[in-house]
């Protein structure tokens, strides 16, 4: 049969040991848990505003190059058209 010791023993310090160590390493783990939650959510943050910069800045200017294209695309187009037909009108009075 066991020793029975009155007020606890060795078997009660042992425990209040390893308790204390499990705990500590708990803890350790809790923090670098949340400090590492933490700098994520900032990253995230920051990499969000530079996303959005970056989206006003390239669709903004993007379109109004498109634009651009488009509108010198049409004079393009209505410049030619009007060649064409000159032409043909030409060939067609000889």
């Amino acid at each position: 049969m066991a020793k029975e010791y009155k007020y606890g023993g060795a078997g009660f310090l042992s425990g209040l040991i390893i308790g204390g160590v499990i705990g500590a390493a708990i803890g350790v783990g809790i923090v670098i848990v949340t400090r590492d939650r933490e700098r994520v959510e900032k990253v995230g943050s920051k990499a969000s505003k530079i996303a959005g910069v970056i989206k006003d800045e390239v669709f903004t200017g993007g379109k109004e190059i498109i634009k651009h294209a488009i509108g010198e695309g049409k004079e393009a187009a209505h410049k030619t058209r009007s060649e064409i037909e000159e032409r043909l009108r030409e060939k067609s009075e000889e």
